[in-house]
């Protein structure tokens, strides 16, 4: 399962704050940040249904998380 997300993370140190607990929701599975992007990009390729898991984390770390369309 490939999930895509639009964040409103804005640098990398925020993106590294997140990583210990994205790790403990994906496990096994791959992310990675596109802060490039306009829509900063976050990227999931895991096996597990992690949907509401990263929603609810990036948004009680105060970040907006929404998953973009095809």
């Amino acid at each position: 399962m490939i999930l895509i997300f639009k964040t409103s993370v804005q640098t990398k140190s925020e993106a590294l704050r997140l990583n210990p607990y994205i790790k403990d929701i994906v496990r096994e599975g791959k992310w990675d940040f596109d802060l490039e992007d306009c829509d900063k990009i976050f990227r999931v390729e895991t096996e597990m249904n992690v949907y509401d898991s990263l929603i609810l984390l990036f948004n009680q770390e105060g970040f907006l998380c929404e998953e973009l369309d095809d």
